[in-house]
């Protein structure tokens, strides 16, 4: 069924202006990422008597609603799941407990913090003595949500952005009589795909929450659906890339469509749980349109190369070096000006965690890729006039491990 409809240059201005009030109205204050402080029995404690209760103290209200914590013996087998007798959203969550026999048990806890990541964890302790230590409850890594979801997450996310990019790209090389490639024949078929992707993904992400977490959000409540930024991103996501496959529409619309799903994009991660929302939503989506406009600009010379098109190498170089450095110089500023939102530097460096050896890591992948983006467009296409397939796919295979190395980080507390 073919879908046409042509959108006057007023309809498209309107869309616009609901998107920005849009964007204003959900940019509302928001806590920084829970984490927990303290637990009562402590861990690894010994207590002499069956405690009445279970207590978790986080450095920031959490919602009770959705917590609860599962209780197991010295085996590993599941004694029982309690709710919290808290209600609200409070910094400490209480649970009561009885009779816990003698022995060790441990405590697997969830919650969710206030921008919508459910956090998990668990510890131990024993009743009157020890009767084992570090007990095993994890289930092997391919029944773990969470584990697909980042997988999918990768791929969905990756494709989207890398596929924008290329798309937006092969559009400026048309404007300056570059070669360009025709991709109407390719456009659906890879939209649609992009959609089952996400819609995948979104179903693999509810899988990860808890059961009323998931009953509120097919509920649509409104309150439950502003803790899942994900989920809303990623509608908008589907909406966009259905909405990009009709035809007839003001040639505008095809270049702010693929801005627009990265703008989503930016939406669906930390930026919530920063104090000023919007400010992190957008020094993050000048990133992810950066990091765009990089893969893109090797999408679009890869594919010019291995087509073998014709093409002014001068002109070829002048257009990569600026379009590369106008991405260098986004992501870069960007990723500065995010480090600085999202946690405190000194805190950063003084307690060193997985989130702050992934930064590292992909700082100097940045500064590698700025280098041979450096050489590919100063050397290979000026002193040698061709490019080099080598260190071409070799850019491409670090922006790659940049989009995943930022999923892990968007799944990752902050420290500090």
């Amino acid at each position: 069924m073919q879908f046409t409809y042509k959108f006057s240059k007023t309809s498209c201005f309107v869309f616009i202006i609901i998107l920005i009030l849009g964007i204003f109205m959900f940019s509302q204050q928001a806590a920084a990422h829970a984490t927990l402080e303290k637990v009562t029995p402590s861990h690894n404690s010994v207590v002499e008597e069956t405690p009445s209760e279970i207590e978790l103290q986080f450095n920031e209200p959490v919602h009770a609603k959705y917590s609860s914590i599962q209780i197991y013996d010295d085996n590993g087998s599941e004694i029982t799941e309690v709710k919290p007798s808290t209600s609200g959203s409070s910094d400490t969550l209480t649970f009561p407990v009885k009779d816990l026999k003698e022995g060790t048990h441990s405590i697997y806890w969830h919650t969710m913090s206030a921008d919508g990541h459910e956090i998990s964890d668990q510890f131990e302790f024993s009743v009157r003595k020890q009767t084992a230590n570090g007990i095993d409850t994890t289930p092997p890594f391919y029944e773990q949500p969470d584990v697909w979801f980042g997988v999918l997450r990768f791929i969905s996310e990756g494709l989207l952005i890398t596929l924008a990019g290329f798309y937006l790209v092969n559009q400026l090389a048309k404007r300056l009589r570059l070669p360009q490639f025709n991709l109407q024949t390719y456009t659906a078929p890879a939209i649609w795909v992009l959609v089952m992707l996400s819609v995948i993904t979104v179903l693999i992400y509810m899988m990860t929450l808890s059961s009323d977490v998931i009953s509120d959000v097919l509920s649509l409540q409104k309150s439950t659906l502003l803790q899942t930024p994900f989920i809303l991103a990623m509608v908008a996501v589907i909406v966009l890339l259905i909405l990009f496959t009709i035809k007839n529409m003001v040639s505008g619309w095809y270049i702010l469509a693929p801005i627009l799903i990265l703008i989503a994009l930016s939406m669906s991660g930390h930026a919530w749980s920063q104090t000023v929302p919007l400010w992190s939503i957008i020094i993050r989506t000048i990133h992810i349109i950066g990091m765009s406009f990089w893969l893109g600009a090797l999408i679009y010379l890869i594919v010019t190369v291995l087509s073998k098109a014709q093409f002014d190498v001068k002109q070829m170089k002048s257009f990569l070096f600026k379009l590369n450095l106008g991405a260098v110089t986004a992501i870069v500023v960007s990723g500065i000006l995010m480090s600085i939102d999202q946690t405190n530097i000194l805190t950063l460096w003084q307690n060193i965690q997985t989130w702050s050896v992934l930064l590292i890591v992909k700082v100097v992948l940045t500064v590698v890729m700025m280098l041979l983006g450096f050489y590919q467009t100063t050397k290979a296409l000026g002193k040698y006039q061709h490019t080099n397939k080598f260190i071409l796919f070799g850019e491409l295979s670090i922006g790659i491990i940049l989009i995943l190395v930022g999923v892990i980080m968007s799944q990752l507390n902050i420290p500090g």
